[in-house]
């Protein structure tokens, strides 16, 4: 069966870094093809809204200010609370009753992660996002006070990017890339691979070129499309999230966040070298981006022999997300739907 592939699935997905937006910050955002504010209050509350005021529809984005716990409308000064509620209107006594709508959002190891789903249905149980330094069985329990935070010096950030995000999705099962497009030795192994409901896990195996034997385990936990968590199980025990958000029907918003394990001589400054490590990444992003960019997305691959477990299973667990009709953009809609040849 080929994916109803839209730009619209359902599922939990990253939309910043908790520190872009300090208290009493505001910023405009688009995702979904929604125009949306996101502002945090005075206190330290994190909020995202429909952006544009019931009153005569500005955007709230531009120009808006905090107050408290509110986001003021730059044009008139009608004042939006962090649940959606016009808590003041300056020249009138009462205030109207209908909400901006309040977009769920939580966050996580300073990754700012919202919910969508595209019939407006709220965070549904059993479809929560995991932790990064807990939620991975094969390995010791990790805290996140262990590790540097991502922000600011450990991130790759690619803003419109004409890529649909289940190309994140479709690196879960991809041994043989590695050889020819990252450039590595060996291939690696695809160890094991299992859904769990909205939960989709995986392991890779990297050999050493001198003793043939697993140096290097890779686990892999996607909760939904365009959402990838990743944790490292070798010399240098890192993770990451690989993430791809919709914007619009042509293109997403592409993220990686990288958490180094803190070392014992420079436990508050992430050291030079892991900086210098962390400025490489954008070039190891590129290396599969420039796949992405220009592939044709292929419904019924001629797979080889050892693709197809690992791939069939991956679709059949993404097509569970993928509840909106595939309404993509006719540029977006020739690279990813089945076209005569």
């Amino acid at each position: 069966m080929a994916l109803q592939l839209s730009m619209r699935p359902t599922g939990w997905f990253h939309i910043g870094w908790s520190g872009e937006i300090a208290p009493g910050a505001v910023k405009p955002m688009k995702y979904f093809g929604k125009d949306l504010v996101a502002f945090r209050s005075e206190d330290g509350e994190l909020a995202v809204l429909d952006a544009h005021c019931h009153h005569l529809g500005a955007h709230l984005g531009y120009g808006g200010k905090v107050r408290g716990n509110s986001v003021v409308c730059p044009y008139h000064g009608w004042a939006w609370s962090t649940q959606g509620q016009n808590t003041f209107i300056p020249y009138q006594d009462n205030v109207i009753r209908k909400p901006l709508r309040k977009w769920a959002v939580v966050e996580r190891f300073g990754i700012m992660f919202l919910w969508h789903d595209p019939a407006g249905g709220g965070p549904r149980e059993g479809w929560e996002l995991p932790d990064i330094f807990t939620d991975f069985p094969d390995l010791p329990v990790a805290s996140e006070e262990g590790f540097y935070p991502c922000w600011p010096n450990a991130l790759v950030d690619k803003p419109d990017e004409r890529i649909h995000p289940q190309y994140v999705q479709e690196n879960l099962c991809d041994t043989t890339h590695f050889r020819h497009t990252h450039g590595a030795p060996m291939d690696p192994e695809l160890l094991w691979f299992r859904a769990e409901g909205t939960k989709f896990r995986s392991a890779m195996g990297f050999k050493s070129p001198k003793t043939q034997e697993i140096a290097l385990r890779t686990y892999a936990l996607n909760p939904s499309i365009g959402l990838s968590f990743f944790a490292f199980d070798g010399r240098f025990p890192y993770r990451l999230v690989l993430s791809g958000t919709p914007v619009d029907e042509d293109t997403s918003h592409f993220r990686v966040s990288y958490f180094f394990p803190r070392d014992p001589a420079s436990p508050h400054a992430m050291p030079e070298h892991l900086q210098a490590y962390a400025r490489s990444t954008e070039a190891l992003f590129e290396e599969d981006a420039r796949m992405w960019r220009h592939q044709k997305f292929k419904h019924r691959p001629i797979y080889a022999r050892q693709d197809i477990l690992g791939y069939t299973a991956m679709r059949k667990w993404c097509e569970q997300f993928y509840e909106a009709p595939a309404r993509l953009s006719p540029a977006m809609a020739e690279r990813m739907l089945d076209q005569p040849d």
